[in-house]
């Protein structure tokens, strides 16, 4: 079974569960945005939670693992390992070019208690009362984490987040070690740490109106049982029926339910524009509003992929038109030649750099042109020459330049590729302005 019919296979098992209770409910699958606000963010590295004291240092390295594995799973950035930031840091370079932002996180607060009480119990069938003691763990754990940009090291965040938890035995020995519940407060506060960072998917219910009008149940219970069959567009041309001809707010309201289950919201939030219109229905009004609200939403989330699927159009095409001039063996440098945008520019070459791998393309590793730079106490930045990229580039073992850069702004805006060839020092491909390039 496909991941894509295991999928449907779910949605259509919760729809039978809630179909089967009491009231009517359709689930739906929603986008939302993430609590802080990371659009154009696409290269992350998670830092090391800071520890408030030298105890908390093992809670501090827990809440690491469990907060990289939580990013991870949301499949929306680009990882960059935490070392390499430290080591530029060390040697007192810009992180700007490797990373968008930095995810940091402090342990605040660990508070334990051990306490015990004393009560009695009696056999039923001996009558003897006996006297025991229970003894309750208490642990507590205090945390933040917020995200800093890179280019400008504006915060996002932080959240602070809080949590407790107890265990209780009439044996001390067996009590959870204060430690293990520490690292299952974490576990359960970072549990949807994604969607405070990422867009992300959830399931929410919609509940089908009934009729109060009598003369038309009859009509609405066979068309309530389309639904359950799992005849949503059958159902939704039967409702839609039902209000033209006997202008029922309630069948209005249920087949704006089912265009929303079909995944056609803007439909069904034109359709309730109508029927309030129409009807001036308070039910009808509030349904509308529930509609716009989730259209923003849904738009929200439309800006984080927006410009990660231009980025991935625009590299497809840059790798397409590279691939056509390198030279046979060829050994590719990729340097990011941008004064700004420096976001977007780092995706194309994340991008790039993935497709010539795939392609079976060398391509030099960035950190040891990093060393070459440092090494030659050479600055790429400013009016660098083409001898210069020549004799770095020669350095490193690559035989073939790929300089990139973004030109003008808003619909403007374009992606640069210039390729050098630095065996003979001279350029062999340079980009045009055609809409192919339109970032």
């Amino acid at each position: 079974m496909t991941k894509k019919m295991m999928k449907a296979a779910i949605i259509l098992a919760a729809a039978a569960l809630v179909l089967a209770g009491c009231a009517t409910k359709i689930p739906l699958e929603v986008k939302r945005t993430p609590t802080l606000d990371t659009t154009g963010i696409q290269r992350i590295a998670i830092m090391p939670f800071e520890a408030g004291n030298s105890a908390y240092q093992n809670a501090a390295n827990y809440a690491t693992g469990i907060a990289r594995a939580r990013i991870q799973e949301a499949n929306h950035f680009t990882l960059v390992d935490a070392n390499e930031i430290q080591r530029l840091r060390r040697a007192n370079q810009s992180i700007e070019n490797h990373v968008d932002a930095l995810f940091t996180g402090q342990i605040t607060h660990i508070g334990q208690a051990t306490t015990s009480r004393q009560g009695q119990r009696t056999n039923r069938q001996t009558g003897v009362t006996t006297t025991y003691t229970t003894y309750t763990r208490e642990a507590e754990v205090r945390f933040n984490y917020s995200l800093t940009r890179a280019r400008d090291g504006s915060l996002l965040g932080p959240l602070e987040k809080r949590g407790t938890r107890s265990v209780s035995s009439e044996n001390q020995s067996d009590l959870t070690s204060v430690e293990t519940l520490v690292n299952q407060i974490i576990d359960s506060q970072l549990r949807y740490l994604a969607r405070d960072v990422a867009p992300y998917t959830m399931t929410i219910t919609r509940s089908l109106e009934k009729e109060p009008n009598k003369e038309l149940q009859p009509q609405m219970k066979a068309v309530l049982e389309q639904v359950k069959s799992g005849s949503y567009r059958t159902a939704l041309e039967s409702y839609l029926a039902i209000y033209k001809e006997y202008k029922s707010v309630a069948a209005a309201v249920n087949a704006s339910i089912l265009y929303e289950a079909l995944g056609e919201t803007q439909t069904a939030a034109n359709f309730m524009q109508e029927v309030f219109t129409a009807t001036g229905n308070p039910k009808a009004r509030d349904v509308l509003a529930l509609l716009n609200k989730e259209l923003q939403e849904t738009a929200g989330v439309s800006e984080y992929s927006d410009t990660r699927r231009q980025v991935e159009r625009v590299a497809g095409h840059a790798n397409e038109e590279i691939q056509k001039i390198l030279p046979a063996g060829a050994k590719v440098w990729i340097h990011n030649n941008a004064s700004s945008n420096q976001s977007m520019v780092n995706d194309v070459i994340d991008n790039l750099t993935s497709a010539f791998i795939r392609n079976g393309i060398t391509v030099i590793d960035r950190e040891s042109i990093a060393l070459i730079l440092s090494e030659q106490k050479f600055q790429m930045e400013g009016n660098v020459s083409d001898n210069d990229f020549v004799s770095i580039g020669k350095l490193a073992g690559a035989n073939t330049l790929v300089i990139i850069n973004i030109t003008g702004t808003g619909a403007a805006r374009r992606l640069q590729v210039r390729v050098l060839s630095i065996e003979r020092g001279v350029p062999i491909f340079q980009s045009d302005t055609d809409e192919s390039w339109a970032l």
